[in-house]
């Protein structure tokens, strides 16, 4: 799918050298460019293509190429350059990294045009700036401006790019942009045959992105993981623990979702039908192993269920279920089950939502110390999940398909509802509410969330703790 470099490597040489006499690092010294960061430089700084699909993995620099590229085609030649994303701040992104080097070198620099009211230190110090303009020789005009492509409302999406036009476009984090809006930012194009259009980003759905990146219209560049150990931008260290996270193989293998795991809107299944039937099975208690933690989905009305999860190391099996509305009995159960099965009251952990928040009042005035959580939390990785719902989520999703196990019975099914996807403004996971998911004519997967809550946090082990505590009290001085 990837086209050949079609540039020599005198070409590529020439352009290395041309970066690191414009530019400098954040330490003050020459930019120097990788091979294929040189190629993207080429790619837009000498319009080779009119149209271009670009990949590369995650914090491959390609933000900071595309913003130099841009830089010094627009302090050279007299044309208008639009960059545009899913969200404002995404936009600004490659802007500010223009604002931070148009200052680098004087050929730049002294082109730069600016208001009487502001300065160029002042320009450099807040890189808050929409728009730049530059002033060639023979009183011609360049600019790079930015705009957002935001698709949060559905009533205003789009209206951001209406009315302008521009001949050069990036659309940065393309995937997120949905078709609809994208093609309103095609149309700023319209208006001149010589055009160029340039998609970035990483393939999180199989929406236009995905047809450009099968378009032979389109010049193709994948740089992936692989590109990255090559030259030196990531360590096998670094890919082995990237392999854990969410999403590796969207953000640095640069591979699209299968055609049967996205919806029309974006929505993927967090658990593959394939994945769920394997993960079903039979373990026998003495099978079971690591300490046990106890997930409570509180029942909402209209026909959810109370859902008391046990999951170990290897095992998860639904201990009881009811649909009292009876918060008393909702915490009595509870704490039962805990002491039925073994399970640490810090090692509970209770949906504290809505009617949630009472059985853990309930519980607390019984003295028994169990966690309430609260879907909307902040996500311990919050630069990856939208709230601690999601990383809950995932984390379930992650201990299933490295070989966590369920009990073999029917109430695993709703796992098989629940979808997900990445938040178009800012690629962080995001999953389908229970009120969309109702729109949809899906129950609430009452069971997965109550799996869901046993991974809020770490297993507390009390033994650990003792012996930890031990440790800490030993004091060789008394032997002397």
């Amino acid at each position: 799918m990837e086209n050949e470099n079609p540039f020599t490597q005198e070409e590529l040489e020439k352009i290395k050298q041309l970066v690191s006499t414009l530019y400098k690092d954040e330490k003050g010294q020459p930019l120097i460019l990788t091979k294929t960061q040189c190629i993207m430089f080429a790619l837009i700084f000498k319009r080779y293509y009119p149209r271009v699909n670009l990949m590369a993995h995650t914090r491959f620099g390609k933000s900071l190429v595309v913003a130099l590229a841009i830089l010094t085609r627009v302090a050279t030649f007299p044309e208008k350059w639009a960059i545009v994303a899913g969200s404002q701040a995404k936009a600004k992104i490659i802007m500010s990294y223009i604002i931070e080097h148009a200052f680098d070198n004087e050929y730049v620099a002294s082109r730069l045009d600016v208001g009487r009211e502001e300065t160029k230190r002042k320009v450099q110090r807040e890189k808050s700036k929409n728009r730049l303009t530059f002033r060639l020789s023979g009183g011609r005009m360049s600019e790079v401006f930015v705009l957002s492509g935001d698709s949060s409302s559905k009533a205003k999406a789009g209206e951001a790019v209406m009315g302008f036009g521009a001949p050069n476009l990036v659309l940065d984090e393309a995937a997120l942009v949905n078709d609809n809006i994208e093609s309103k930012i095609f149309r700023m194009l319209g208006d001149n045959m010589d055009n160029f259009y340039c998609k970035i980003g990483n393939p999180f759905n199989r929406n236009h992105f995905y047809e450009s990146h099968r378009d032979p219209n389109y010049y193709h560049m994948n740089a992936d993981f692989i590109v990255g150990l090559q030259e030196g931008r990531l360590t096998r260290e670094f890919i082995n623990e990237a392999r854990e996270k969410p999403n590796f193989d969207v953000l640095y293998e640069n591979k699209f979702p299968e055609s049967d795991a996205v919806d029309e809107k974006g929505w993927s299944p967090l658990i593959l039908e394939a994945e769920y039937k394997l993960a079903l099975t039979t373990l026998p208690k003495e099978s079971w192993i690591g300490v046990p933690v106890l997930g409570v989905d509180v029942a909402r009305g209209g026909g959810c269920e109370n859902v008391w999860t046990l999951r170990n190391q290897n095992y998860a099996k639904v201990i009881a279920k009811s649909k009292t509305p009876d918060l008393m009995t909702v915490a009595s159960t509870t704490i039962r089950l805990a002491k039925e099965y073994g399970i640490d009251q810090y090692n509970v952990f209770i949906d504290d939502n809505g009617v949630g928040g009472g059985v853990t009042d309930r519980c607390t005035q019984m003295r028994f110390f169990c966690h309430g959580v609260m879907a909307q939390e902040k996500a311990t990785d919050a630069e990856m999940f939208v709230n601690v719902r999601a990383e809950m989520a995932w984390k379930a999703k992650q201990w299933l398909i490295q070989g966590g196990k369920l009990c073999q019975d029917n109430d695993w099914s709703d796992i098989l509802n629940v979808k997900y996807m990445a938040q178009p403004s800012t690629g962080r996971i995001k999953m389908m509410s229970k009120i969309e998911m109702q729109k949809e004519g899906m129950a609430s997967p009452d069971t997965f969330d109550s799996l869901a809550l046993t991974f809020y946090r770490d297993a507390y082990n009390k033994e650990y703790e003792v012996e930890r505590a031990q440790e800490e009290a030993f004091d060789p001085r008394s032997f002397i």
